[in-house]
């Protein structure tokens, strides 16, 4: 073998017609493009390592503090959340003592309410609430219905969930009732009421799956852990099927973080031979504290580097050792096109692996590229009506005010719009009648009720029309977008929209039992012109008849009058006032209910009747200011003009004014007469005293001198001191003229004057107090 080596090399060297120049500048070409890469592998693993180390750290922190504001965001919603139900009027205090059994239908609105807290965060796993009663405490529960409480032991437990200090708290192993021993989940309890005496909790489990899902997103490899755990060290979330070394590991990791005190920090752990990068963080909520940890092996995050550094230093060796033999396939240059495409994939797809066969290489990565690309034309395919939507929405309410009438055009035609001589009209559906008794909907559930309606208008626009789409305000407006060809008339678009309007407004009002109105636009080859018309179709909303059930307004046709007399209930707004002036509590709430409806009944039309209530809030407001209170300061800074201003329906008007304006004002009315009016009385008793004697005294001169008014103060003065103003400023009188009669030789006509009084009223007034004349009663004495 080695004869035959050395024949071919002493037939390359002098006999295969090559120089020696040739072959020895190949080999030293060799030579020097091997030793830059020996030395290059030796320098990257140096300055590799150390460079993705600090780098995994900086953004393992990053990542880590994005986790725990993310986890933490999540908790502080469903802490809202929970003090929100736990304030619904379907969980007050008429549960402590109501048979389940016999009140069916609350029991069935406690396991539908407890269903839609459970479907409305998706860390919900369970809604149960908890109603302790002395002779039987119960779970009820959307799924399982009323779970008696027998046992003693939890009897126990669950009682001491009512006698917490907070009214929303977590517990962090809260075991399950009807379930195998020792299940155990971490829940947030909301106590029924918050505060006060308890008689119950509402007790929310959290999804573990899902919890474990979020903890592990953080972790990179199979050689990583992440976990949650309490402040004394005990994991609360961590993957359940964990190995036998995941353990171990994570075991490792949660010793070496417990005794750490910082509330966030990373540092490198050395186990087994190998370095693992833990980065922890500390947050709370409502006092109960948790610690985020992550580990990630840095061995198997270095493993590229140390692996293509070798690499380096193999080939270098290598190159340098067999120079001669690789000159050899110098010319075997026929497959470099297969190469350099396994190459191109392996820069795209680093991770991947040719196996040795690169043809099968190829085939495999282009069968994975073509699966990826059919999988996301499913997801583009199944996201493209909510993408569809949203762009409506958005070119509606104006957003893209910026891009030009052909971009707009493009993008419409993007989302299968045909735009090539169309014009565009709009429709906007009003529906109201939320706060009615009668309806099928509470007045909280607005955004069910428009969600209910933009479904029943995408049903009948789709039947009518193929260029249609119903966009969904949330704010109990529809709008539907629709396009007419150029070639179909104004007057036929128009009789065609209007059926489609009328069906509309009777299908809706018949289904949802509410007034519903449809207001038409005008049609518009421009779509930049839709943002203006949606704020006009708003703006002529307002004008709807408020008594009909449904009805179809023409934007076009909606044009004012000049004739048109604004009717304005001045005769009941004057009594609404005396009676606020008066404190009359029960005449103010029914006043203000009759102003609404004769507002109602005379006008019929929404934009009078807002105008109507922002009148009478003032005149309502500048009689409070009169009667001597801040209105700020008494209905407690509320914006009302703002909030009146939101307000469509009447009965939510006659609500705001009963219960914003007119309670606070008589219950501080009350309290003013209640504490300040002694005070005045025992001030005014005291003026009358000392000026008893002048004319000027009156009833009208002391309210005036201390800023009240004369009903007030009588009303007071005769509740305090047993008698009215005007008979104790004439027993005052009378008995100054007695004294002066006995004790001095003043005439009748002087004592009458000086008391205040003319000399003929007073001697009438004196004989009718004392039954004698003036001369008489000095006489009597006299003798």
């Amino acid at each position: 073998m080695w004869m035959k080596w050395r024949q071919r090399w002493y037939w390359w060297m002098h006999r295969s017609g090559k120089g020696n120049f040739y072959r020895r500048s190949l080999i030293l070409v060799l030579c020097i493009t091997s030793l830059p890469t020996v030395i290059i592998g030796y320098t990257s693993y140096i300055t590799g390592r150390a460079h993705i180390e600090k780098e995994i750290m900086r953004n393992h922190d990053a990542l880590l503090q994005k986790t725990i504001d993310r986890m933490n965001d999540n908790l502080a919603q469903l802490e809202l959340a929970a003090t929100q139900w736990s304030l619904d009027s379907r969980m007050d205090t008429r549960l402590k003592d109501i048979n389940l059994k016999d009140e069916y239908n609350t029991t069935q609105n406690l396991y539908r309410f407890l269903g839609v807290m459970k479907g409305a965060y998706p860390l919900i796993d369970q809604a149960q609430l908890y109603l302790d009663r002395q002779d039987q405490p119960v779970l009820i529960s959307d799924s399982e219905g009323i779970i008696p409480v027998s046992d003693p032991q939890d009897r126990d437990m669950f009682h001491s969930l009512t006698d917490q200090k907070r009214g929303v708290f977590w517990q962090e192993s809260m075991p399950r009732v009807n379930t195998k021993a020792g299940s155990t989940s971490l829940a947030l309890i909301s106590r029924l009421p918050s505060v006060g005496e308890s008689y119950g909790a509402l007790i929310l489990y959290l999804d573990r799956e899902k919890l474990v899902r979020m903890v592990e997103e953080m972790t990179t490899d199979t050689k990583g852990s992440s976990f949650l755990m309490s402040r004394d060290g005990q994991i609360l979330i961590t993957p359940t099927n964990a190995t036998d070394e995941q353990a171990e590991r994570e075991a490792a990791v949660r010793e070496s973080v417990k005794d750490r005190t910082d509330d966030i920090g990373s540092y490198i752990l050395e186990r087994k031979g190998e370095s693992y990068s833990v980065a922890y963080g500390q947050f709370s909520r409502l006092g109960t504290t948790w610690k985020f940890v992550t580990a990630t092996s840095l061995s198997q995050l270095t493993a590229p580097v140390e692996f293509m550094s070798n690499s380096m230093l193999l080939i270098g060796g290598v190159g340098l050792l067999l120079a001669v033999l690789l000159s050899w396939f110098a010319s075997k240059r026929i497959y470099q096109p297969i190469v350099r495409l396994v190459n191109v994939i392996k820069d795209y797809q680093p991770t991947r692996d040719s196996g040795g066969d690169d043809l099968a290489f190829i085939e495999r990565e282009w069968k994975h590229l073509s699966q990826e690309s059919r999988a996301l034309e499913v997801k583009l395919e199944q996201a493209f009506p909510a993408l569809r939507s949203a762009f409506l929405l958005q070119l509606v309410q104006g957003h893209f005010y910026s891009l030009s009438e052909a971009e707009l055009r493009s993008r419409m035609e993007s989302f299968g719009w045909e735009t090539e001589s169309q014009r565009f009209v709009l429709l906007l559906v009003q529906i109201s009648g939320l706060a009615k008794e009668d309806g099928r909907f509470l007045e909280s559930e607005e955004q069910l009720a428009t969600f209910a309606a933009a479904n029943i208008a995408q049903e009948i626009v789709h039947k009518r029309s193929h260029h249609a789409e119903v966009i969904n305000f949330q704010d109990k407006t529809v709008g539907v977008l629709l396009s007419y060809p150029m070639g179909q008339t104004k007057q036929q678009a128009k009789d065609e929209l209007y059926l489609l309007a009328d069906d509309l407004g009777r299908t809706i009002s018949s289904l949802l039992k509410m007034q519903t109105t449809v207001c038409m636009g005008r049609l518009t080859s421009q779509v930049h012109d839709l943002p203006q018309l949606l704020a006009y179709l708003r703006s002529a909303i307002r004008y709807r008849d408020l008594n009909a059930k449904h009805q179809v307004m023409d934007l076009e046709e909606m044009l004012p009058d000049a004739n048109d007399s604004v009717y304005y209930p001045f005769t009941l707004e004057k009594e609404l006032m005396q009676a606020l002036r008066l404190g009359q509590n029960e005449q103010s709430l029914h006043l203000v209910e009759s102003f609404v409806r004769e507002l109602v009944q005379q006008s019929s039309n929404e934009k009078i009747l807002r105008e109507g209530a922002m009148q009478v809030l003032g005149s309502m407001l500048h009689t409070i200011l009169e009667s001597g209170f801040n209105p700020h300061k008494l209905l407690k800074n509320y914006d009302l003009y703002e909030q009146l201003n939101q307000l469509r329906e009447p009965e939510q008007i006659v609500r705001f004014f009963q219960q914003k304006v007119i309670s606070p004002y008589m219950e501080g009315l009350n309290n003013y007469q209640d504490i300040h009016m002694k005070r005045l009385v025992e001030q005014v008793t005291e003026r009358v005293q000392q000026r008893f004697m002048s004319s000027d005294i009156s009833l009208e001169e002391c309210a005036e001198a201390f800023n009240t008014t004369t009903y007030a103060l009588s009303k007071a003065f005769k509740q305090i001191n047993g008698v009215n103003f005007i008979d104790y400023l004439i027993l005052l009188r009378m008995d100054k003229a007695k004294s002066l009669l006995i004790d001095t030789d003043l005439k009748v006509n002087e004592i009458a004057e000086q008391i205040g009084y003319q000399p003929s009223y007073f001697i009438r007034l004196f004989r009718k107090f004392e039954n004698m004349t003036p001369g008489q009663f000095r006489e009597q004495r006299g003798s």
